[in-house]
């Protein structure tokens, strides 16, 4: 937890649906859980795709999934980020107050997309909200990072390679691991369980990891560090 960039709260976010969230989320605590850390869900999705499998008898009944309503969210992302680390927040697929506040209290938005044109849409939108939060008054001088991910990918397809090019030549933060698509996803969250919780040693637990490697070392994006730099000239 000592990397250039450290996330106590991090939010899922993406305006359109069925990009794989609740799995990320899910995926990513579990990770975190089975290396000794203390991760903490909130299902801020008014589909409860978290509280619905959670098992606090299972194996990560350690993971507290928390389901709560647009006017406690706030509060209960810093009545964890005290105990808990990380604190993951899976928000709703499109944009409402809910999630904004999710990404008021955050210090990292993961924006999860498909390799689909709709869904790259989407993560655009959603990375144009992060800019309009950062912003305001409440984000001045701590700008909210964000970093987009691909996921349910299927390896060497066209579409996969093109929405990677498109993303990164237009100086979008796109991380370099992927979520591809593996049963191993539904097939553990039927239970409320991860890829790392059911087989550390699987193909998908290894795809997790790489992914919160990238995120343990994620260097601040140029377009932040281009903000906090306007924001420092405008208050000289």
């Amino acid at each position: 937890m000592t990397g250039p960039a450290w996330f106590s709260v991090i939010a899922l976010v993406q305006s359109k649906g069925g990009v794989g969230k609740s799995s990320l989320s899910r995926s990513l605590a579990g990770h975190w859980f089975a290396i000794g850390h203390k991760p903490a869900l909130i299902d801020a999705d008014p589909e409860g795709r978290l509280i619905k499998r959670y098992n606090p008898e299972g194996p990560l009944g350690g993971v507290p999934v928390l389901a709560e309503p647009e006017e406690r969210v706030a509060d209960v992302i810093d009545e964890l980020r005290g105990r808990h680390w990380p604190v993951i927040v899976d928000t709703a697929g499109f944009r409402n107050r809910t999630t904004i506040s999710a990404l008021v209290a955050a210090d990292l938005a993961l924006i999860p997309l498909k390799p689909a044109a709709d869904d790259v849409d989407g993560a655009v939108d959603t990375y144009n909200l992060v800019q309009e939060i950062n912003a305001t008054p409440e984000r001045r001088g701590r700008p909210l990072q964000a970093a987009m991910i691909v996921t349910m990918t299927l390896r060497g397809t066209v579409i996969a390679r093109h929405v990677r090019t498109q993303l990164e030549s237009a100086g979008y933060p796109l991380l370099r691991a992927e979520m591809p698509h593996r049963v191993a996803y539904p097939e553990t969250g039927i239970d409320g369980l991860s890829p790392s919780t059911v087989d550390p040693d699987g193909a998908a637990a290894h795809d997790i990891a790489a992914i919160v490697h990238e995120l343990m070392n994620l260097e601040m994006h140029e377009s932040m560090k281009s903000e906090i730099h306007e924001q420092r000239r405008a208050s000289a």
